[in-house]
């Protein structure tokens, strides 16, 4: 089946932000470089600051992403093979295992050690999670990554002493477990009907509301017993997950249809494509800024303009727009009745405003593959974004243990002079193109790590 080009390249672009947003010089740079909740210096986490910047946005982006990416996997596999019920809950079962447990080893086999020949241990982890998680490995080469993998975790826990717990996870990827695993059994059984879709998405905000009002949330946190595998963040982003899944069904019709291409109307065209992403950018800075007044009166003119623009140039997207609008303009409504946008504690605005953007951008990028196809940038994220575990992890467990075993990281760290963030800022921008890169470069091999 062909794949959605554009939503590679989103899903490549929101792994390169937060690999970038997290390697950038810490705590000398501007505030908006930052997470609004951790601004400069200290970083430590604020939660009466409000407000949406481009950090804050790359993450539910890959939710969106990962939302839109479930129709497209099912049907593909339907096309093959043919439906079965048990066999797809089987591999759905299946899939949220590999990715929990991806969550504690891409953190368990990169411990923090000194030393030059921790570079090696490193980069025997990467090597374990190649084994482990590269598509159509037979039985064999998955156990004898597995055994590398638990043999390193009794290297570190009895030779180097380094103390695991159930805490010892990556809370991003066991968030995106968890979403993967409710948000494609809601798709799964609602996937020939809209309407209960919708009823399904609207059972998760009053979930998420009663457990608000109750205090779930809190007592969720306060169990350590629990609060290490679940809480209600796993339930709040599916409010950008669920509309995504719509996405992802009416973009593949249109594939098989082969009524996904923008016509050519002029400049009016690219105006209109453009404004989306300025009107993400709006969005941003407004919200970063707290011009909430403003943001919401110039918001509600630019969709406007915009559903008017559309009809005139590229009709068959409207629906879309309308779906990104209702969210971007329910999520700044919404606002003005909660303490404020915010990702910790994840807020109804922060869910609706984001996931509007993110359906924004898919719509831009779309636009630029359509109308700029195989750019070396498009090709980059594509490749990165058709491997989003390889991507994930191969800035840390591949490149910085390779500079570290040739000596490169020298001069690296000498690229990130003190006093001159902004060329530190440079220096991560481009070594993390430089690892997506050769991500693409393996994806073009036709090599994916899958959970």
């Amino acid at each position: 089946m062909k794949r959605f080009v554009s939503l590679d390249i989103l899903r490549g672009l929101s792994i390169f932000g937060m690999v970038f947003s997290a390697i950038i010089p810490y705590g000398v740079l501007p505030a908006w470089m930052y997470h609004i909740q951790n601004p400069p210096p200290e970083h430590i986490l604020d939660m009466t600051s409000y407000g949406l910047g481009w950090v804050d946005l790359v993450f539910p982006v890959f939710i969106f992403c990962m939302g839109a990416a479930i129709p497209f996997a099912f049907r593909a596999k339907w096309k093959r093979s043919g439906n079965d019920t048990r066999r797809d809950m089987k591999d759905i079962g299946e899939r949220f295992l590999m990715l929990l447990a991806f969550s504690f080893l891409c953190n368990l086999l990169q411990p923090s050690l000194e030393g030059y020949w921790s570079n090696f241990l490193i980069l025997a982890g990467f090597g374990a999670l190649w084994l482990i998680y590269v598509k159509g490995a037979s039985i064999k080469i998955r156990i004898t990554g597995w055994a590398i993998a638990f043999s390193l975790l009794v290297l570190y826990a009895f030779v180097f002493d380094i103390h695991m717990t159930l805490f010892s996870r990556n809370i991003i990827i066991l968030l995106l477990a968890f979403l993967y695993l409710f948000g494609s059994l809601i798709w799964y059984f609602t996937r020939d009907s809209v309407k209960w879709r919708l009823v399904a998405f609207l059972g998760v905000i009053l979930v998420s509301l009663i457990s608000r009002r109750v205090g779930f949330d809190g007592i969720l946190y306060a169990n350590k017993s629990i609060s290490w595998l679940l809480n209600m963040e796993e339930i709040n982003f599916l409010m950008i997950l669920l509309p995504a899944t719509w996405v992802g069904d009416r973009f593949y019709n249109m594939l098989q249809e082969n009524e996904t291409v923008i016509e050519r109307k002029g400049i009016l065209t690219h105006v209109v494509f453009w404004s989306m992403l300025a009107l993400v950018v709006w969005i941003c800075i407004s919200s970063y800024n707290r011009w909430l007044l403003e943001g919401k009166f110039f918001t509600i003119i630019a969709l406007a303009g915009l559903v008017l623009l559309v009809r005139k140039t590229a009709p068959k997207y409207l629906p879309f727009l309308y779906l990104a609008g209702l969210l971007i303009l329910s999520g700044l409504w919404i606002e003005r009745f909660e303490p404020g946008l915010t990702k910790v504690p994840c807020s109804f605005s922060y869910c609706f405003v984001s996931g509007g953007a993110a359906l924004l951008l898919l719509l831009w990028l779309h636009y630029l593959s359509e109308f700029f196809p195989g750019g070396f940038l498009s090709n980059i994220f594509s490749g990165a974004g058709a491997n989003p575990l390889m991507s994930y992890v191969a800035h840390s467990m591949f490149v910085s243990p390779i500079l570290g075993i040739t000596y490169l990281n020298i001069l690296y760290n000498r690229a990130n002079p003190e006093g001159y963030p902004w060329i530190g800022a440079l220096s991560a921008f481009l070594l993390v193109l430089f690892t997506m890169w050769l991500v693409s470069l393996v994806s073009r091999k036709k090599i994916y790590w899958r959970a």
